[in-house]
């Protein structure tokens, strides 16, 4: 007979994982960071500490595994004609709706108003963020014109930081609500980046 293997399947790792974030992110965003703990977040997911710790050594983890939940999507598309194939705007437009949605902004805020989440967060945070976001356009512009990662990667941060950084700001201090832009308002955005810094990746090729 054959033996049984332990453990669970991969399916329920699977589900498991999504209920953590899902969790984790509802304790993290409702109570601020002086609330958040392994412990609250088992209580609020009705999961054992074992299985949180399972995923996450510690708080700090968490926080990073619920922000690389977001950059998931960031995943490389094929490349379509066009001087920028059509992977450039799309990415450029998911790396738009998830920085700047309801949940990234209000992590942004906690992270700028508490100096504690911002002594801890800081690196999960920009690491699973901020750099996946810069690594995954450079890929991206790489992939169409094969130049070298290094010259491209000043571009890189300088278009996120025209499309995300000042409407992030704006929007942590609500002054502005970005999540509600309309589908075409979004790539109007995101043509106007392309346009904006095309003399720059012509400059990097």
């Amino acid at each position: 007979m054959e033996e049984r293997k332990r453990g669970r399947p991969a399916q329920d790792r699977v589900a498991q994982k999504k209920h953590l974030i899902a969790a984790a992110t509802d304790v993290l965003l409702k109570g601020g960071y002086a609330r958040f703990s392994i412990d609250a977040v088992a209580k609020a997911g009705a999961m054992a500490k074992k299985t949180v710790y399972s995923f996450v050594s510690n708080r700090d983890e968490l926080v990073g595994l619920i922000v690389s939940s977001w950059t998931d999507s960031f995943a490389p598309q094929p490349l379509e004609s066009g001087p920028d194939g059509q992977a450039l705007p799309v990415l450029l437009a998911r790396i738009h709706r998830v920085a700047l949605s309801g949940d990234a902004v209000s992590l942004f805020r906690i992270i700028v108003e508490d100096p504690v989440a911002r002594a801890e967060l800081a690196l999960p945070y920009n690491e699973n963020g901020i750099e996946r976001g810069v690594r995954s356009l450079i890929d991206c512009l790489r992939a169409k014109r094969g130049t070298d990662p290094a010259r491209l990667e000043p571009v890189a941060r300088a278009m996120l930081a025209w499309l995300i950084g000042e409407p992030l700001r704006r929007a942590a201090l609500g002054l502005e609500a970005p999540q509600d832009l309309s589908d075409e308002e979004v790539r109007h955005r995101v043509d106007r980046c392309i346009d904006l810094f095309r003399p720059m990746l012509a400059a990097a090729d």
